[in-house]
């Protein structure tokens, strides 16, 4: 992938609609693995009693809650290519499914540093969450 504006903020969008199609069921969150290096660190600053740094398995384990839909709808990229840094503003919903219940959305950001991978393609090496 060739580092530009758009192509930063297209793989982002693909991103945010996988998260909010794999998120939940422990059988589909694998899926979202190949967008994290091995080694990831994952720094939340706004979810209670998480490890830090977590790792990508750890990561991956917060993704999982069946019959509670978490949808991430980005509000605003900040791309900096010379630090491989992207911020992203979105806000965050949950809805019970089994109930119908639908939470206040919130806002939340999280900063994300990329890394290219062998194949050029975009790998998320450390993201910190707020």
């Amino acid at each position: 992938m060739e580092l530009t504006y758009e192509n930063v903020a297209k793989w982002f969008d693909i991103y945010y609609k996988d998260f909010n199609r794999y998120a939940g069921p422990l059988k589909t969150v694998p899926k979202m693995e190949r967008y994290f290096t091995s080694d990831l660190q994952f720094w939340p600053y706004n979810m209670p009693n998480t490890k830090q740094p977590s790792s990508r398995e750890e990561l991956l384990m917060t993704m999982v809650h069946p019959g509670l839909h978490e949808e991430l709808t980005p509000q605003e990229y900040v791309i900096d290519l010379k630090k491989m840094v992207v911020v992203v503003r979105f806000q965050l919903q949950f809805n019970d499914e089994p109930s119908g219940r639908v939470w206040p959305a919130k806002q939340a950001s999280c900063h994300y540093h990329l890394v290219q991978d062998k194949n050029k393609d975009l790998k998320i090496k450390k993201i910190v969450y707020f």
